[in-house]
Protein backbone atom coordinates (compact mmCIF):
# COMPACT_ATOMS: atom_id res chain seq x y z
CA UNK A 1 0.00 0.00 0.00
CA UNK A 2 1.08 3.27 -0.73
CA UNK A 3 2.35 5.17 2.80
CA UNK A 4 1.52 8.45 3.45
CA UNK A 5 4.25 10.94 3.64
CA UNK A 6 4.45 12.20 7.03
CA UNK A 7 0.81 13.33 6.87
CA UNK A 8 -2.80 11.28 7.84
CA UNK A 9 -2.64 7.61 7.24
CA UNK A 10 -5.76 6.33 5.00
CA UNK A 11 -8.99 6.31 7.56
CA UNK A 12 -9.53 2.79 7.74
CA UNK A 13 -10.94 3.37 10.81
CA UNK A 14 -14.95 2.34 10.61
CA UNK A 15 -13.88 -0.79 8.25
CA UNK A 16 -11.52 -1.81 11.24
CA UNK A 17 -14.05 -0.98 14.04
CA UNK A 18 -16.34 -3.48 12.47
CA UNK A 19 -13.57 -5.84 12.60
CA UNK A 20 -12.48 -4.93 15.91
CA UNK A 21 -15.35 -6.81 18.58
CA UNK A 22 -15.36 -8.02 21.85
CA UNK A 23 -14.87 -11.43 20.89
CA UNK A 24 -12.03 -10.87 18.62
CA UNK A 25 -10.38 -8.85 21.25
CA UNK A 26 -11.21 -11.53 23.94
CA UNK A 27 -9.68 -13.89 21.41
CA UNK A 28 -6.61 -11.97 21.25
CA UNK A 29 -6.15 -11.34 25.16
CA UNK A 30 -6.45 -15.17 25.57
CA UNK A 31 -3.49 -15.96 23.36
CA UNK A 32 -1.35 -13.99 25.84
CA UNK A 33 -2.06 -14.77 29.15
CA UNK A 34 0.26 -17.66 29.20
CA UNK A 35 3.55 -15.31 28.51
CA UNK A 36 5.83 -14.93 30.66
CA UNK A 37 8.49 -11.79 29.67
CA UNK A 38 11.20 -10.14 31.22
CA UNK A 39 11.37 -6.41 30.82
CA UNK A 40 14.20 -4.42 31.74
CA UNK A 41 14.88 -0.86 31.16
CA UNK A 42 15.63 2.54 33.04
CA UNK A 43 13.45 3.69 36.20
CA UNK A 44 12.13 6.86 36.14
CA UNK A 45 9.24 8.58 38.90
CA UNK A 46 7.46 11.12 37.44
CA UNK A 47 6.43 13.73 39.88
CA UNK A 48 4.36 16.40 38.45
CA UNK A 49 4.22 19.59 40.87
CA UNK A 50 0.76 21.71 40.54
CA UNK A 51 1.33 25.76 40.91
CA UNK A 52 -1.00 28.72 40.26
CA UNK A 53 1.29 31.16 38.45
CA UNK A 54 0.85 34.76 39.45
CA UNK A 55 3.10 37.44 38.37
CA UNK A 56 7.08 38.69 37.98
CA UNK A 57 8.90 38.63 41.25
CA UNK A 58 9.66 41.84 42.11
CA UNK A 59 13.62 41.49 42.68
CA UNK A 60 14.08 38.90 39.72
CA UNK A 61 13.03 38.66 36.16
CA UNK A 62 11.34 35.22 37.33
CA UNK A 63 8.06 33.75 37.21
CA UNK A 64 6.29 33.25 40.88
CA UNK A 65 4.41 30.48 41.11
CA UNK A 66 2.56 28.98 44.32
CA UNK A 67 2.21 25.83 45.26
CA UNK A 68 -1.14 23.81 45.07
CA UNK A 69 -0.22 19.95 44.99
CA UNK A 70 1.70 17.35 43.47
CA UNK A 71 1.01 13.74 42.19
CA UNK A 72 3.75 11.09 41.72
CA UNK A 73 3.52 7.94 39.12
CA UNK A 74 5.80 4.88 38.36
CA UNK A 75 7.18 5.98 35.21
CA UNK A 76 9.70 4.64 32.71
CA UNK A 77 10.42 0.44 32.61
CA UNK A 78 7.48 0.38 35.44
CA UNK A 79 4.96 2.13 33.50
CA UNK A 80 5.66 -0.18 30.94
CA UNK A 81 5.60 -3.58 33.21
CA UNK A 82 2.47 -2.39 34.75
CA UNK A 83 0.99 -2.04 31.07
CA UNK A 84 2.05 -5.34 30.12
CA UNK A 85 1.25 -6.76 33.71
CA UNK A 86 -2.97 -7.66 32.81
CA UNK A 87 -2.02 -9.46 29.50
CA UNK A 88 0.29 -12.17 30.77
CA UNK A 89 0.99 -14.56 32.80
CA UNK A 90 4.12 -12.71 35.23
CA UNK A 91 6.43 -10.22 34.24
CA UNK A 92 9.74 -9.84 35.78
CA UNK A 93 11.23 -6.16 35.95
CA UNK A 94 15.36 -5.48 35.91
CA UNK A 95 16.27 -2.44 36.54
CA UNK A 96 18.58 0.10 38.48
CA UNK A 97 18.11 2.61 41.43
CA UNK A 98 20.65 5.34 42.75
CA UNK A 99 22.14 4.82 45.98
CA UNK A 100 20.96 8.73 46.87
CA UNK A 101 17.17 9.11 46.97
CA UNK A 102 16.46 5.21 46.02
CA UNK A 103 12.97 5.65 45.92
CA UNK A 104 12.90 1.36 46.68
CA UNK A 105 9.84 1.37 49.02
CA UNK A 106 7.66 3.40 46.03
CA UNK A 107 9.19 1.41 43.26
CA UNK A 108 8.06 -1.72 44.87
CA UNK A 109 4.71 -0.50 45.98
CA UNK A 110 4.03 0.28 42.19
CA UNK A 111 3.94 -2.51 40.81
CA UNK A 112 1.44 -5.07 39.61
CA UNK A 113 0.55 -8.22 41.83
CA UNK A 114 1.48 -10.54 39.22
CA UNK A 115 5.39 -8.25 38.62
CA UNK A 116 8.77 -9.67 40.15
CA UNK A 117 11.51 -7.04 40.76
CA UNK A 118 14.90 -7.34 40.56
CA UNK A 119 17.35 -4.00 41.08
CA UNK A 120 20.60 -3.18 40.81
CA UNK A 121 22.15 0.01 42.26
CA UNK A 122 24.20 3.07 40.69
CA UNK A 123 26.57 4.61 43.02
CA UNK A 124 26.83 8.46 43.01
CA UNK A 125 23.53 8.38 41.55
CA UNK A 126 19.26 9.60 42.44
CA UNK A 127 16.99 7.31 41.50
CA UNK A 128 15.87 9.10 38.24
CA UNK A 129 13.18 11.66 38.51
CA UNK A 130 11.32 13.89 36.42
CA UNK A 131 9.38 16.79 38.13
CA UNK A 132 7.23 19.23 35.49
CA UNK A 133 6.00 21.69 37.10
CA UNK A 134 2.20 22.62 35.94
CA UNK A 135 -0.19 25.28 35.88
CA UNK A 136 -3.08 24.77 38.08
CA UNK A 137 -5.81 27.03 36.17
CA UNK A 138 -4.82 25.25 32.46
CA UNK A 139 -3.42 21.98 33.90
CA UNK A 140 -2.44 20.74 30.49
CA UNK A 141 -0.11 23.68 30.16
CA UNK A 142 3.24 22.75 31.50
CA UNK A 143 5.41 24.95 32.75
CA UNK A 144 9.28 23.76 32.31
CA UNK A 145 10.44 20.29 33.57
CA UNK A 146 13.77 19.65 36.20
CA UNK A 147 15.64 16.31 36.09
CA UNK A 148 17.43 14.80 38.92
CA UNK A 149 19.13 12.38 37.28
CA UNK A 150 22.85 11.21 36.48
CA UNK A 151 23.15 9.34 33.54
CA UNK A 152 26.44 8.59 33.20
CA UNK A 153 27.58 4.89 32.39
CA UNK A 154 27.40 2.58 35.26
CA UNK A 155 30.66 1.01 35.90
CA UNK A 156 32.14 -1.97 34.06
CA UNK A 157 31.91 -3.99 37.28
CA UNK A 158 28.20 -3.15 37.89
CA UNK A 159 27.52 -4.37 33.87
CA UNK A 160 29.34 -6.94 34.66
CA UNK A 161 27.18 -8.31 37.31
CA UNK A 162 24.14 -7.17 35.60
CA UNK A 163 25.15 -9.02 32.37
CA UNK A 164 25.53 -12.36 34.34
CA UNK A 165 22.56 -12.08 36.04
CA UNK A 166 20.33 -11.68 33.15
CA UNK A 167 22.38 -14.28 31.30
CA UNK A 168 21.79 -16.79 34.42
CA UNK A 169 17.96 -16.27 33.95
CA UNK A 170 17.74 -16.03 30.28
CA UNK A 171 19.71 -19.20 29.87
CA UNK A 172 16.92 -21.09 31.78
CA UNK A 173 14.67 -20.89 29.32
CA UNK A 174 11.92 -18.57 31.54
CA UNK A 175 10.47 -16.28 29.72
CA UNK A 176 8.72 -16.23 25.98
CA UNK A 177 9.66 -12.45 25.32
CA UNK A 178 12.03 -9.49 25.96
CA UNK A 179 11.18 -5.93 26.53
CA UNK A 180 13.56 -3.63 26.35
CA UNK A 181 12.65 -0.24 27.34
CA UNK A 182 15.97 1.61 26.37
CA UNK A 183 15.70 5.70 27.50
CA UNK A 184 19.54 6.42 27.06
CA UNK A 185 20.05 7.18 30.97
CA UNK A 186 23.11 5.04 31.26
CA UNK A 187 21.80 2.00 32.11
CA UNK A 188 22.33 -0.49 29.20
CA UNK A 189 25.71 -0.86 27.82
CA UNK A 190 27.09 -3.06 25.40
CA UNK A 191 28.08 -5.45 27.82
CA UNK A 192 23.83 -5.48 28.85
CA UNK A 193 22.75 -5.20 24.98
CA UNK A 194 25.01 -8.22 23.53
CA UNK A 195 23.80 -10.76 26.73
CA UNK A 196 20.40 -9.33 25.84
CA UNK A 197 20.66 -10.14 22.03
CA UNK A 198 22.41 -13.21 22.24
CA UNK A 199 19.63 -14.79 24.76
CA UNK A 200 16.60 -13.29 24.08
CA UNK A 201 14.24 -15.90 22.65
CA UNK A 202 12.19 -13.21 20.89
CA UNK A 203 13.14 -9.11 21.61
CA UNK A 204 11.06 -5.95 21.44
CA UNK A 205 12.92 -2.76 21.90
CA UNK A 206 11.61 0.79 22.43
CA UNK A 207 15.10 2.93 21.99
CA UNK A 208 13.99 6.56 23.16
CA UNK A 209 15.21 9.53 21.91
CA UNK A 210 14.35 12.72 24.46
CA UNK A 211 16.51 15.37 25.86
CA UNK A 212 18.71 14.19 27.73
CA UNK A 213 19.93 11.82 25.66
CA UNK A 214 19.56 13.31 22.03
CA UNK A 215 22.03 11.90 19.48
CA UNK A 216 23.21 9.33 21.23
CA UNK A 217 20.59 6.61 21.83
CA UNK A 218 19.60 5.08 18.47
CA UNK A 219 18.03 2.28 17.08
CA UNK A 220 21.40 1.37 15.15
CA UNK A 221 23.02 0.34 18.64
CA UNK A 222 20.46 -2.99 18.63
CA UNK A 223 21.52 -5.58 15.61
CA UNK A 224 19.15 -8.18 16.51
CA UNK A 225 15.31 -6.59 17.30
CA UNK A 226 12.23 -9.09 16.53
CA UNK A 227 9.85 -5.83 16.99
CA UNK A 228 10.72 -2.31 17.41
CA UNK A 229 8.68 1.12 18.54
CA UNK A 230 10.09 4.05 17.22
CA UNK A 231 8.67 7.77 16.52
CA UNK A 232 9.31 9.31 13.30
CA UNK A 233 11.61 11.48 14.46
CA UNK A 234 13.74 8.63 16.31
CA UNK A 235 13.64 7.05 12.42
CA UNK A 236 15.31 9.20 11.10
CA UNK A 237 17.72 10.83 12.78
CA UNK A 238 19.71 7.61 12.74
CA UNK A 239 19.34 6.92 9.08
CA UNK A 240 20.16 10.81 8.44
CA UNK A 241 17.05 11.00 6.35
CA UNK A 242 15.82 14.35 7.57
CA UNK A 243 13.09 15.18 4.30
CA UNK A 244 12.98 11.73 2.03
CA UNK A 245 9.62 10.80 1.86
CA UNK A 246 8.18 8.22 4.47
CA UNK A 247 7.86 5.41 2.16
CA UNK A 248 11.93 5.57 1.49
CA UNK A 249 12.68 5.97 5.06
CA UNK A 250 10.93 2.71 6.13
CA UNK A 251 11.89 1.06 2.81
CA UNK A 252 15.87 1.69 4.08
CA UNK A 253 15.10 0.63 8.15
CA UNK A 254 13.72 -2.46 6.21
CA UNK A 255 16.69 -3.03 4.25
CA UNK A 256 18.95 -3.18 7.71
CA UNK A 257 16.80 -4.71 9.57
CA UNK A 258 15.15 -7.32 7.20
CA UNK A 259 12.87 -10.27 9.79
CA UNK A 260 12.33 -6.62 12.14
CA UNK A 261 8.56 -5.91 12.46
CA UNK A 262 8.30 -2.26 13.39
CA UNK A 263 5.70 0.04 14.99
CA UNK A 264 6.55 3.75 13.60
CA UNK A 265 4.06 6.56 15.69
CA UNK A 266 2.96 9.53 13.86
CA UNK A 267 1.80 11.65 16.89
CA UNK A 268 -1.38 13.29 15.43
CA UNK A 269 -1.51 11.38 11.78
CA UNK A 270 -1.60 7.92 13.64
CA UNK A 271 0.85 5.07 13.40
CA UNK A 272 2.12 2.63 10.84
CA UNK A 273 2.90 -1.46 11.54
CA UNK A 274 5.32 -2.80 9.16
CA UNK A 275 7.70 -5.75 8.47
CA UNK A 276 8.86 -7.64 5.51
CA UNK A 277 5.50 -8.94 4.67
CA UNK A 278 3.14 -5.97 4.78
CA UNK A 279 2.77 -2.42 5.97
CA UNK A 280 -0.67 -1.38 7.80
CA UNK A 281 -1.38 2.19 8.61
CA UNK A 282 -3.76 3.24 11.36
CA UNK A 283 -5.36 6.61 12.30
CA UNK A 284 -5.31 8.51 15.23
CA UNK A 285 -8.81 7.86 17.44
CA UNK A 286 -9.45 10.68 20.02
CA UNK A 287 -8.73 14.42 20.20
CA UNK A 288 -8.59 14.56 23.55
CA UNK A 289 -5.13 14.77 24.72
CA UNK A 290 -4.75 15.62 28.38
CA UNK A 291 -0.96 14.20 28.39
CA UNK A 292 0.92 12.38 25.86
CA UNK A 293 3.83 11.53 28.31
CA UNK A 294 3.28 7.63 29.09
CA UNK A 295 0.99 6.90 25.74
CA UNK A 296 3.91 5.69 23.84
CA UNK A 297 4.54 3.49 25.93
CA UNK A 298 1.17 2.12 26.45
CA UNK A 299 1.45 1.66 22.45
CA UNK A 300 5.11 -0.36 22.79
CA UNK A 301 4.22 -2.46 25.51
CA UNK A 302 0.29 -4.11 23.82
CA UNK A 303 2.71 -4.26 20.25
CA UNK A 304 5.08 -5.93 21.48
CA UNK A 305 2.96 -8.72 23.07
CA UNK A 306 0.95 -8.64 19.62
CA UNK A 307 3.78 -9.12 17.39
CA UNK A 308 4.83 -12.05 19.13
CA UNK A 309 2.03 -14.27 18.98
CA UNK A 310 0.65 -14.90 15.69
CA UNK A 311 -2.37 -12.35 14.35
CA UNK A 312 -4.96 -13.75 11.70
CA UNK A 313 -5.21 -9.87 11.25
CA UNK A 314 -2.26 -7.96 11.48
CA UNK A 315 -4.40 -4.59 10.22
CA UNK A 316 -5.28 -4.61 13.79
CA UNK A 317 -1.75 -4.30 15.58
CA UNK A 318 -1.78 -0.43 14.82
CA UNK A 319 -5.21 0.34 15.25
CA UNK A 320 -4.75 -1.86 18.84
CA UNK A 321 -1.80 0.35 19.74
CA UNK A 322 -3.61 3.30 19.23
CA UNK A 323 -6.54 2.13 21.32
CA UNK A 324 -3.77 2.11 23.99
CA UNK A 325 -2.57 5.26 23.27
CA UNK A 326 -5.29 7.20 23.32
CA UNK A 327 -6.83 5.49 26.79
CA UNK A 328 -3.26 6.55 28.10
CA UNK A 329 -2.95 9.87 26.64
CA UNK A 330 -6.69 10.71 28.67
CA UNK A 331 -5.21 10.43 31.96
CA UNK A 332 -1.71 12.37 33.47
CA UNK A 333 1.49 10.43 32.67
CA UNK A 334 1.60 7.14 33.91
CA UNK A 335 -1.68 7.64 36.97
CA UNK A 336 -3.37 4.65 35.56
CA UNK A 337 -1.93 1.38 33.69
CA UNK A 338 -3.43 -0.59 30.33
CA UNK A 339 -6.06 -3.29 31.37
CA UNK A 340 -7.66 -5.74 29.09
CA UNK A 341 -11.45 -4.11 30.21
CA UNK A 342 -10.02 -0.51 29.56
CA UNK A 343 -9.58 -1.59 25.80
CA UNK A 344 -12.38 -3.40 25.72
CA UNK A 345 -14.63 -0.60 27.06
CA UNK A 346 -12.47 1.57 24.36
CA UNK A 347 -13.42 -0.20 21.57
CA UNK A 348 -17.18 -0.58 22.26
CA UNK A 349 -17.31 2.96 22.54
CA UNK A 350 -16.11 3.24 19.22
CA UNK A 351 -18.26 0.43 18.05
CA UNK A 352 -21.15 2.92 19.37
CA UNK A 353 -19.72 5.94 17.38
CA UNK A 354 -18.71 7.97 20.60
CA UNK A 355 -15.96 10.02 21.01
CA UNK A 356 -13.60 7.97 23.54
Amino acid sequence: MALPQDSKPPDSRAKIIEKLNKASLLKTFDSLKHLRVLIIGDTIIDQYIFVYPKSRAIKDPILSAEYDYHETYAGGILAIANHISDFVHSAHVVTILGDQRTKEEFVKQSLRKNVTLKTFIKKNAPTTIKRRYVDSYRDNNKLFKVEYINDEPITPELSQEIAAYLSSILSSSSYDIVVVGDFGHGFIDNTIRSVIQEKAPFLAINVQSNSANMGYNYITQYQKPNFVTINNQELRLPLGMRFEPLEEVIQEIKRRYQTTKFLITLGKTGSIYTHQGGTFAAPILTDQVKDTIGAGDSSFSITSLLSFVPQEDEELIPFIANCAGAIIAKVRGNKESLTKQSLLDFVETLKRGEQP
